[in-house]
């Protein structure tokens, strides 16, 4: 009888798993639209978005898991984050309309150390535009708890009251220089919609 109990909770938990997994879609290379954002991909990526591990207008991609790379296409409103809610008690980085270019890259450096990067840290600040805004891009540094060093690159740049985002991050060493020059077309792709 012990046997048989454990064996059905091992197939409800199996079932529970493979529901779960159920809920990542593939984002076939073309167009790709997140809520007011669009990008062009150059292959398929899997999009993690429905999940729901991400906050409203926040959509996240990857190729290979995203220990190894992530992709993230976001419009946030004002009062919205890039992480998110884990319960009341716990602070976030939220959006405001007013922020200044300077301060956006904070609430992006800021989000990442929420998520758990340690010492993140933004360089080469420079002007690009983001479907049609001026915005600014910038490069970024920090480490996984465990040290691996993680660099990434983001685009911000407001959309009316709203943030519209990219922002991509990799290890350091091989995913991330493997995937930079098609992290900047997609980036150079990107469109209001």
């Amino acid at each position: 009888m012990n046997i048989t109990r454990r064996r059905l909770f091992l197939a409800a938990a199996g079932s529970a798993l493979l529901a779960g997994c159920a809920t990542i879609t593939l984002a076939p290379a073309g167009a790709y639209q997140g809520n007011t954002l669009a990008v062009t991909l150059t292959r398929a990526w899997s999009d993690l978005t429905p999940a729901g591990m991400q906050p409203p207008g926040v959509r996240l991609l990857t190729v290979d898991g995203v220990m190894l790379n992530q992709l993230y296409v976001a419009t946030i409103e004002p009062g919205g984050s890039l992480v998110k809610i884990v319960d009341r008690d716990t602070p976030r980085p939220t959006y405001r309309a007013d922020m200044s270019e300077t301060e956006m890259v904070e609430f992006v450096v800021d989000s990442l150390a929420t998520f758990g990067y340690q010492e993140p840290q933004s360089t080469a600040l420079r002007p690009q535009t983001l479907a049609g805004a001026s915005g600014v891009r910038f490069d970024i540094t920090a480490r996984t708890q465990p040290g691996l060093n993680v660099s990434g690159t983001a685009l911000v740049a407001r959309s009316g009251q709203n943030l519209n985002m990219l922002l991509f991050l990799a290890p350091s060493e091989h995913y991330y220089p493997a995937f930079a020059p098609e992290v900047d077309s997609i980036f150079a792709s990107a469109r209001a919609v």
